[in-house]
């Protein structure tokens, strides 16, 4: 019998808060409004913008001279060179030079600076991001370049092109004022719903006649209209 007041009791309070959710929707849905405009603000005017410039770096394989085809073996062994490529495209010798050429800081270069490998094929791609569009686009250009020069003066490779040159992208690709925007509404909700769920709780008054009679343990035997003027 206890167990089914309890479950009465979390009937008419889950009733009640919908109840109270409801009457404040206004609320909730101007906080939202209000978080989303200045989230979009403050990303749009005042957080710090990123671009990114990017270059892709195609180890090609020897072609078979009887067959015509590519050899599964240069493949194979050109997949497998590209890991040591990116360590080495990364490496301190090769970005202090990058970094002299620029006139900037090793460390700017090397937190710039990403090289990545596609699904584990002969592609390697170089991308640089920073505050400047014409600088990220500089670094990805000097860093392949000087990359190039090292790879067929110190190891007497040449079976490397560059499929696309790295272009000054001035759309910044951070901070993205959707995620931030939608972040701004999604506190806001919760930030409205948390108020509204918290003077729910905190409110001890017994609204209903049946609250009552749970609370109590007895029954009401009477009530007394309440008419406002």
């Amino acid at each position: 019998m206890e167990e089914n007041m309890n479950e009465d009791v979390l009937t008419i309070d889950l009733s009640q808060l919908f109840k109270l959710l409801k009457k404040n929707l206004r609320l909730i849905i101007l906080s939202m409004v209000v978080c989303a405009i200045a989230a979009f603000s403050i990303t749009a005017f005042l957080l710090p913008k990123k671009y990114a410039s990017e270059s892709s770096i195609y180890l090609v394989s020897k072609v078979n001279a009887e067959t015509g085809t590519v050899d599964a073996a240069a493949l194979s062994a050109n997949s497998k060179q590209v890991n040591n490529y990116m360590e080495m495209i990364k490496g301190k010798n090769i970005l202090n030079k990058v970094a002299k050429e620029l006139n900037i800081d090793v460390k700017e270069v090397q937190g710039a600076i990403s090289v990545t490998n596609k699904n584990e094929t002969e592609i390697m791609d170089v991308k640089a991001t920073t505050d400047d569009p014409v600088k990220s686009q500089q670094i990805v250009k000097t860093l392949t370049s000087i990359f190039f020069k090292e790879v067929k003066e110190n190891l007497k490779v040449e079976n490397m092109m560059v499929m696309n040159d790295p272009e000054v992208d001035k759309v910044p690709v951070s901070p993205s004022k959707k995620m931030n925007t939608l972040i701004g509404a999604l506190l806001g909700l919760l930030a409205s719903g948390g108020y509204v769920f918290l003077t729910f709780i905190l409110d001890k008054r017994l609204r209903t006649k049946q609250e009552a009679e749970n609370f109590l343990g007895i029954p009401v035997l009477a009530e007394i209209p309440y008419y406002e003027e």
